[in-house]
């Protein structure tokens, strides 16, 4: 089983909260299009390890 290099994961919770952040300002997405957008980045960053 792959361990989760500690960097990986702290880029990947950076750039959640980034968006979060943005979404929370703008309220420009739906929660079903939040929900996407962060499986996206979640496979994103799987395939990396």
């Amino acid at each position: 089983m792959k361990t989760i290099d500690e960097n990986i994961l702290r880029q990947m919770i950076l750039e959640v909260l980034h968006i979060e952040r943005k979404n929370l300002r703008s309220k420009a997405k739906t929660d079903q299009r939040m929900a996407e957008e962060l499986e996206k980045i979640i496979t994103d960053y799987a395939r990396r390890i």
